[in-house]
């Protein structure tokens, strides 16, 4: 059964971050885990245009601490009572990422829970992403959420449909173990998505030929079937689940499969490409997190 014993939840106590707190503890109650909550104070946020953005001195580092302590205090208090211990720590770094990757490894957490701001664009190419680098570089599962007053979140701890989506590679079948495991653990339906990226050759169009499906009435069987192979033979008769095939882009139709079908969790493994990779052509993980209404479980594919 699946159990995560150590939560890290790290805050900037924005209100993305703040929106995000009771799915950390939600998901501290329903395993039992401790919480530790983490905050970075950046020394540095340099800016060639404003001057009075640099290296802060002793006197303010001193005053941002003492500011984040008293907020981490209020959280501590507001969380002391939903999970068996909270903890809390504030760091000074040039980088949170790097903070919140060596926390999880030096506290042994089984998960991180953080919030994305949901970027796109050229504001993503120039400014990056906290959340994107701890996915590449974390050392457990990351549980993404994106607060956003336009969509309707699940509720905290509510986990009554999982979709697994697959392209039957290694890398994604690296995140059926845990899908799985969470599935029993929750009582959850789980999904399993595939999507046919294979484009209808445009000499077809005019018999009205649109769909691959149409051309090959084999492909929806035998996605079902590859699909059928990720789940044991002993959880076969036991799980509730389903198989979803679509075609077209896989980000974009798994995000409208999860608006449509208001999903409460995709859980999902990512390759951790990045550079010019990443900002170029984009990832399919990438995608899906900065535009899904639902909480993304990422799993980062080991070598």
């Amino acid at each position: 059964m699946a159990t995560f014993s150590k939560i890290l939840f790290p805050t900037d106590f924005s209100g993305y971050s703040n929106g995000v707190l009771d799915h950390a503890l939600a998901w501290a109650e329903g395993f039992g885990a401790d919480v530790h909550m983490l905050h970075v104070v950046t020394v540095h946020n340099f800016d060639p245009f404003n001057p009075d953005l640099g290296f802060p001195d002793i006197g303010m580092e001193q005053s941002l601490h003492e500011s984040a302590a008293k907020r981490m205090e209020e959280i501590a208090g507001y969380a002391v009572d939903r999970a068996p211990t909270v903890t809390r720590e504030t760091r000074t770094s040039f980088s949170p990422w790097t903070e919140i990757v060596t926390v999880a490894q030096e506290q042994g957490a089984d998960l991180i829970v953080m919030a994305t701001h949901g970027h796109k664009g050229l504001q993503k190419l120039f400014l990056g992403s906290t959340a994107e680098k701890v996915l590449e570089h974390a050392p457990c599962p990351v549980l993404i959420l994106r607060p956003d007053e336009d969509e309707i979140m699940p509720p905290p701890g509510r986990v009554e449909s999982i979709v697994l989506p697959t392209d039957f590679s290694d890398e994604a079948s690296q995140a059926a173990p845990l899908a799985l495991e969470l599935a029993g653990h929750f009582g959850a339906k789980l999904i399993l998505f595939h999507c046919v990226e294979q484009d209808v050759p445009p000499p077809y169009y005019v018999v009205g030929i649109t769909s691959i499906f149409e051309l090959n009435d084999t492909i929806l069987d035998i996605s079902r079937e590859q699909m059928a192979k990720l789940i044991p033979d002993d959880l076969a008769d036991k799980l509730d689940h389903d198989f979803v095939v679509r075609e077209g882009r896989s980000g974009q139709q798994l995000v409208s499969y999860a608006h449509e079908a208001v999903v409460d969790l995709i859980v999902m493994a990512t390759h951790g490409h990045s550079g010019l990779e990443q900002a170029l052509v984009g990832s399919t993980t990438d995608r899906v997190i900065r535009n899904t209404p639902c909480p993304v479980l990422v799993i980062r594919c080991k070598d």
